[in-house]
């Protein structure tokens, strides 16, 4: 049985190297080299999955996700790694990573795992034409074509277009019948309203950020928050901007400026005010939070920074800490896919079987990845749904394989 796989991503060579030696796979990628997105997953440090792995970190599409990632979990990936040579370690929030915390080492190990394999890899083939004939599927670039009798589509989306996963598979998947469900960036940057921004940028803060649409939470999430000259960025901000990419309603954050804040601040905030009444305004804040959030409380509330603090009210101090705490920020967008993590949207999973992966409307192709419309938070989630949903659209065809 001839197996095609079309994008070497993660999810594609995984697929790849979970087919036993016996079948003829070829992976069939756009790039003069596979793998390519990979290399920047993690900040190149490549988070492959999460101990705290759960469908509720796929929104929207909890019940689809559900049989994939407990079938080949958290525990499996891990354990996979160490039977092909690769320890891994679980840092921040449950985190995982390979022990050399480098993408390049576990594109290495999948490179050797392929060669193992016998896996065919042609790269500089760019699909333009996927054809079902006779069950079989030809499929077309402009110099060249291949015919095989499954299929395992594993384009990815559009986030990271320089990657090769500009979307533009996605017209193919349209051609076999598909629907393709709205696409935005995900896991990116918020854009901010502020005349403060510049000025902002590249300050960092740890603390909650809370996500606000008229007047209530809408989400929150703890971590590194960094301000840019267009908003704010960091892996908080990646989880909360889903909302804000599937949504055109005004949205506000709130977040603190002061890092990791907890409740007996207050009683140091006015305890130092009574203790050191000549400090200025500014003395004051130095000890408190970086300088470049000094000069934006004190324009902000229009105070001196060189005022003692025994000439301000006590309204000025409930108003400068209330701003230390709860600085809120009108929120006007996200970043473009070229700054995007992930693609929300994609292939609508009505249309896929979530316990093989193969399509309800095209028999023998399977659909994996990021290229469905699944997209889970920051922290290991979609590494690990490229991992479960490859592996067990192999296993199926494979038992497929089996029976005949």
């Amino acid at each position: 049985m001839k197996i095609g796989i079309i994008g070497g991503g993660a999810s594609g060579i995984f697929a790849a190297i979970n087919f036993p030696l016996e079948y003829d796979v070829t992976i069939l990628e756009r790039n003069d080299r596979i793998g390519k997105k990979l290399l920047a997953t993690g900040n190149g440090r490549c988070n492959l999955t999460n101990l705290n792995l759960d469908k509720k970190n796929y929104k929207g599409s909890e019940n689809f996700v559900d049989f994939a990632i407990n079938n080949f979990s958290n525990k499996d990936l891990i354990k996979f790694f160490e039977n092909i040579g690769m320890k891994t370690l679980s840092l921040e929030k449950g985190r995982v990573y390979p022990i050399t915390l480098s993408s390049a080492s576990v594109l290495n190990i999948f490179l050797d795992e392929l060669k193992k394999k016998n896996v065919k890899v042609i790269n500089n083939f760019f699909v333009n034409k996927i054809e079902k004939i006779n069950n079989k599927f030809k499929v077309y670039s402009k110099e060249s074509s291949f015919e095989f009798d499954k299929i395992i589509f594993a384009c990815g989306g559009t986030s990271m277009p320089v990657s090769g996963s500009d979307g533009s598979a996605f017209s193919l998947l349209k051609n076999l019948g598909h629907k393709i469900t709205k696409l935005s960036p995900g896991l990116t940057q918020l854009k901010l309203k502020s005349d403060f921004l510049k000025h902002l940028s590249g300050t960092k803060v740890i603390g909650e950020c809370k996500l606000i649409k008229d007047g209530k939470v809408v989400d929150k999430k703890y971590g590194d928050l960094l301000f840019t000259d267009y908003g704010i960025s960091g892996p908080p901000i990646f989880d909360l901007s889903y909302y804000v990419s599937l949504s055109n309603e005004k949205f506000f954050i709130e977040l603190p400026l002061i890092n990791e804040v907890d409740k007996n601040f207050s009683d140091f905030y006015f305890s130092c005010i009574y203790m050191n009444p000549d400090f200025s305004i500014e003395r004051f804040l130095t000890g408190l939070v970086n300088k470049k959030f000094i000069h934006y409380l004190l324009k902000t509330l229009d105070i001196d920074k060189n005022n003692p603090l025994c000439n301000l009210t006590h309204r000025d101090y409930e108003n400068l800490l209330n701003l230390i705490l709860h600085s809120t920020f009108e929120v006007t967008g996200v970043n473009s896919f070229k700054n995007s993590q992930v693609t929300l949207g994609g292939v609508d999973t009505s249309e896929i079987d979530n316990k093989t992966f193969e399509s309800k409307l095209v028999k023998g192709l399977y659909i994996i990845g990021e290229a469905l419309d699944v997209a889970g938070d920051c922290g290991g989630y979609n590494l690990q749904w490229a991992f479960s949903s490859a592996y067990i659209s192999s296993k199926a065809i494979e038992k497929l394989y089996d029976l005949k």
